[in-house]
């Protein structure tokens, strides 16, 4: 039986070259990318220039932003033999919902390319996976305790609480103020 139907168009997923995230062995980044590099496989290590303080020197270092990391573009049959060619590499994250590999989009990963490239400040990676519509606790500060819903205004992420025929008030905090309402009953 055919994967997918006589005539039916195949998602891009199989045909083109997509990012995947590689999982790597600790303190192996370096050597899996050198190896993708080696192979011809286009990757990229998102590393960020900090300044570092000791107690006599001030010294600017390279960071990776996500260890144990790599991002990976390839086709979807092409993993296989990159696993195989590349030791430090130990698998690749999947996606729960689908069962398949997991996949950044294009414009996603260029976005965050620029902000690796182009920002000064500490960039942190909040594992917290938020989505407008949500609805959300406020951890800390005047709000702490009340539930409102994550909006999103000029690609920031707010609260806003309904005021009725007013519309909406919103607030932007920061993502770590806030937490999911695990399985709210109604």
């Amino acid at each position: 039986m055919p994967l997918f139907p006589v005539g039916a168009d195949i998602p891009d997923y199989y045909t083109k070259p997509q990012w995947f995230i590689g999982r790597v062995k600790y303190c192996h980044e370096h050597k899996a990318a050198d190896l993708l590099g080696n192979m011809g496989v286009e990757y990229y290590l998102p590393e960020q220039t900090v300044s570092r303080q000791w107690s006599d020197r001030t010294k600017k270092c390279k960071v990776l932003l996500l260890p144990r990391y790599i991002f990976i573009r390839c086709l979807n049959s092409k993993r296989v033999e990159i696993l195989q060619g590349v030791p430090s590499i130990t698998g690749f994250m999947a996606d729960h919902e689908t069962k398949l590999a997991a996949v950044i989009r294009e414009k996603e990963l260029n976005m965050f390319r620029l902000m690796v490239d182009y920002e000064d400040r500490l960039i942190t990676i909040d594992k917290a996976k938020f989505s407008p519509g949500d609805v959300v606790r406020v951890k800390c500060g005047p709000l702490m305790d009340h539930e409102c819903e994550l909006v999103e205004v000029f690609n920031k992420k707010c609260i806003a609480v309904g005021l009725g025929v007013l519309g909406s008030a919103r607030i932007e905090l920061p993502l770590s103020y806030i937490e999911t309402i695990e399985d709210k009953k109604e």
